[in-house]
């Protein structure tokens, strides 16, 4: 497996997907996942993907086989729901909770659950050699690795002994409150949230109890499952100061975490015109007009303070983590080629240790 992971907008997707293609064309089994609102990926391999199935790409020439599909949260939370539980009335409970519809879309934590029991699915099913993820986006690409705690924790025993008692009646403390006629003390909260909500929030708990433990259970899988020894962590970002600091920062807890990260990608490091090691090339010298050249000298000062920044971030890297640079080409990537060619860049930019 292979878990592309870094803050939002860097383009983890496109990068996801081209090394997709570039596996597949050496003879993988390959699946991509991503949940990406933006429809990203289906945009750069030219699929339909408003679904959640998986779809083959057409790759010619290619040895392997190449899949892709988008990580629909409410429906794999849906689907867990059905696979864990076994009383078709609890699954009906909680399929009609209005909580549980607001956590299987919009709860923190809920996206990157699903993509990693999505993940898991994928892996069980033994039909990939090769699983890449493309992390959900969000500010800080740390909330990924710790969702699945997150939400864990909101089901612990601890959590839901307030909504429920033992033998899954509404007796719990929330609960009892609520049957002793003091509902006048949570008014407040019942005019933000609406007058059934706190028959929602005992009646949800009391649902879920049955599955908790299962719940638990996937959470702490899928945390092994990042930690495998078959896995591998991709560090995306982009070429600015802010990004790259936030990518070593990353890229430390990784492997405090224990996470094995095997590469640092920073993408549109460079124009296409300016490759690394030429910022001081005479680029300028048939350049005749006085104002253009000046500009030109300038923008070539900017790049070299840029490459100055970059060294300054290799040098803080495990030896062993290999980095590569992705050049600012002059039109968007896409298609089946364009892939290609950014797959061809990734492998050449790091077999040359730059």
């Amino acid at each position: 497996m292979i878990v592309c992971a870094g803050s939002g907008g860097v383009g983890k997707t496109t990068v996801s997907a081209a090394i997709g293609v570039r596996a597949a064309m050496m003879g993988r089994r390959v699946l991509v996942l991503t949940v990406d609102p933006a429809k990203r990926l289906a945009t750069a391999l030219g699929l339909d993907l408003s679904d959640d199935a998986e779809k083959s790409v057409v790759l010619p020439g290619a040895t392997g086989s190449l899949a892709a599909a988008v990580v629909d949260s409410k429906k794999v939370f849906d689907k867990f729901i059905r696979t864990h539980s076994n009383q078709a009335d609890v699954v009906e409970r909680i399929m009609k909770n209005r909580l549980y519809q607001q956590m299987s879309t919009t709860l923190a934590g809920s996206q990157e659950f699903t993509a990693l029991e999505r993940l898991l699915q994928a892996t069980e099913s033994g039909h990939y050699d090769l699983v890449i993820l493309d992390t959900p986006p969000t500010k800080h690409a740390m909330d990924f690795l710790t969702a699945p705690q997150r939400l864990s924790a909101l089901f612990s025993d601890t959590i839901t002994k307030w909504f429920t008692s033992p033998d899954d009646k509404p007796k719990g403390l929330i609960a009892s409150l609520v049957g002793r006629g003091t509902r006048t003390v949570l008014k407040s909260l019942e005019v933000l949230t609406g007058g059934q909500f706190i028959e929602e929030l005992i009646d949800f708990f009391a649902a879920v109890r049955s599955i908790q433990k299962t719940l638990r259970d996937r959470s702490l899988a899928a945390a092994q499952v990042l930690t495998g020894e078959s896995t591998r962590f991709f560090v995306v970002t982009s070429f600015d100061a802010a990004k790259l600091t936030e990518a070593r920062y990353l890229q430390g807890q990784l492997q405090r975490l224990g996470y094995r990260l095997e590469a640092v990608i920073i993408n549109r490091a460079f124009p296409l015109w300016l490759p690394p090691g030429q910022q001081d090339a005479q680029g300028g010298a048939n350049l005749s007009q006085e104002k253009v050249r000046k500009f030109f000298d300038q923008f070539r000062q900017y790049h070299s303070r840029r490459y100055d920044l970059y060294e300054e971030f290799a040098k803080g890297l495990n030896r062993n983590v290999a980095v590569a640079r992705i050049p600012e080409y002059q039109q968007d990537i896409h298609g089946i080629e364009d892939l290609k060619m950014l797959g061809e860049t990734l492998a050449e930019s790091t077999a040359n240790g730059s």
